[in-house]
């Protein structure tokens, strides 16, 4: 006793007592509302006994008592609910539906009674009683919830407790897990500060009171009807789908009219590009063919423009409506934008890749080179030995070399042409020492044979350097694929709701926001893996 006294030291002056008499008498009639709904579910009571009067002081005017009656449909549902056997307890017995409702209400209005006492200064406050008397109010609430919460399976009927009650019982669950999270608000106040203990308690208190009156509203007001609708009040007829046929028709017009609109006006900007295109077009057919590549130019342009007409075209079916279209012409021209870059693009990867084949063959042919020297051949007849006991791509540029000094231009200006060809930084120095050696003189053996070493060496680093920066790559590919796994993930579970998301402006607007910082991200990471030896 000499303890609890000690731990009231800041009860008297603040904590429960600083709620003032208006909100006690709010916590009264809250406390009266939650006992009339307890004896409106005690079956024990024939129903045309349960009228029942809130005090004045509770009531609109506050000059008279108001009058509380059973609702009209609550008989019939009281004596299906109390059918409803649901839980059983050991040493308690089988609790219906009935008893659940009865026992949660019961625990609001026993926490609102023990908040009321605690107000009363002539009823000396122990802190340990009352806290543990908040703790216990909210455990029997948290497990009635849960009940409640279960759907049980009748034989072959499913019985869904929040369906009870015309359907209320679904909004008053949803209010009776607020006012559970409002109890360990309570509780937590007790362990505050000082300074705001006071205010902690009388605001959760205070909001138990307001969640308390709403779920009495709940069950008293009458519910929104749940009929299904008639169809043919939302049925289109055949001139509404014209109508809106129509109109996305003359939109698509319109927006087709102002594309060319302001194509004409840029009309002698557009034939100039064209033309430079074209001669860019010829240039880069022939850097293909270099690559030992024959391909058209207008495929590699019309195909991606191809690609994202179809992907554009299937956004815009899903979207539907002028939306729709807009969409369609927005990824076609994101399409032609990208289109006219692709053609170097696509040259820039055939020419690294060409390049990382022949820099696998390059160690075997400077050992060709450096063998065939020292048996007293000249430089032409040793490429033309690489040529042809080589495999490609090595052998087709080595041959080339030889055929077009054959056809008469110097061998220097033969080989200028092969690093042009070749993006390969180590094949540019075997062309440079040639190049020198036959001007100035020097020992082409010496020089292979160290160019040789030097290639070991460089080959064992960028091993070390891949091998270091692995996981950096690895990095970059998980993250740049794990959101669209998620997605993927997330349309298995929830189709419709996902493709109504992604297909509104909003999702499509997030969709690219996310692929352009993805896109940034993946940079970055490659930029901070990378290493030049």
């Amino acid at each position: 006793m000499l303890v609890g006294i000690l731990l009231l030291g800041w009860i008297p002056q603040g904590h429960a007592r600083g709620l003032s008499e208006k909100d006690r008498t709010k916590i009264y009639c809250s406390m009266q509302k939650m006992l009339i709904l307890a004896e409106m579910f005690d079956v024990r009571v024939e129903n045309d006994k349960k009228k029942y009067q809130l005090p004045k002081e509770c009531s609109r005017d506050g000059q008279k008592p108001r009058d509380v009656s059973m609702p009209e449909w609550f008989p019939e549902e009281l004596a299906r609910m109390n059918t409803n056997k649901v839980v059983y307890v050991p040493n308690e017995g089988t609790y219906s539906e009935v008893d659940l409702w009865r026992q949660a209400f019961s625990n609001v209005y026993l926490f609102l009674d023990r908040a009321y006492k605690s107000l009363d200064p002539k009823i000396p406050i122990v802190l340990d009683q009352l806290s543990r008397g908040y703790v216990g109010n909210r455990n029997n609430l948290v497990a009635t919830i849960d009940r409640l919460n279960k759907d049980l399976l009748r034989g072959k009927q499913m019985l869904i407790m929040k369906d009870s009650m015309d359907g209320r019982a679904r909004s008053m669950l949803s209010t009776l897990e607020l006012i559970n999270s409002e109890f360990l608000s309570t509780i937590e106040s007790f362990s505050s500060p000082i300074s705001q203990r006071e205010d902690k308690y009388r605001k959760s208190v205070m909001a138990v009171v307001v969640l308390a009156n709403h779920l009495f509203s709940q069950f008293m007001a009458t519910p929104i009807p749940g009929t299904v609708p008639d169809p043919k009040t939302f049925r289109t007829t055949r001139a509404d789908r014209a109508t809106s046929t129509f109109m996305i028709s003359l939109g698509a017009a319109l927006a087709g009219l102002a594309v060319f609109l302001l194509l004409e006006s840029k009309r002698e900007g557009i034939i100039r590009f064209l033309e430079e295109y074209k001669q860019k077009s010829s240039a880069w057919a022939e850097d293909f063919n270099r690559q030992f590549v024959t391909i058209d130019i207008k495929y590699i342009v019309f195909g991606t423009i191809g690609v994202f007409a179809l992907g554009g075209l299937a956004l815009g079916a899903m979207t539907g409506g002028f939306l729709g279209v807009f969409i369609f012409l927005l990824v076609v021209f994101a399409g032609g934008v990208i289109s006219i870059r692709m053609p170097m693009a696509v040259l820039d990867m055939l020419k690294k890749s060409r390049g990382r084949r022949i820099n696998n063959q390059l160690m075997d042919s400077l050992i060709l080179l450096s063998n065939s020297l020292r048996s007293g051949m000249d430089i032409v007849q040793v490429f033309e030995m690489v040529s042809k006991d080589m495999l490609p791509p090595i052998a087709d540029e080595f041959g080339l070399v030889v055929k077009n000094y054959q056809l008469g231009t110097p061998f220097e200006k033969a080989l200028d042409g092969l690093t042009e060809r070749v993006d390969s930084r180590m094949l540019s120095y075997i062309v440079k020492a040639i190049i020198i050696q036959r001007q100035v003189g020097g020992n082409l053996t010496v020089i292979f044979a160290r160019l040789v070493e030097n290639i070991r060496e460089e080959s064992k680093l960028e091993e070390k350097l891949q091998a270091m920066t692995a996981q950096q790559k690895i990095q970059s590919i998980v993250v740049s694929i794990m959101p669209f796994v998620m997605m993927l993930v997330m349309f298995i579970f929830n189709p419709s709701q996902m493709i109504s998301f992604y297909t509104s402006p909003v999702g499509i607007f997030v969709f690219l926001f996310c692929i352009t910082w993805i896109g940034i991200g993946m940079k970055v990471l490659k930029k901070m893996g990378e290493v030049r030896v």
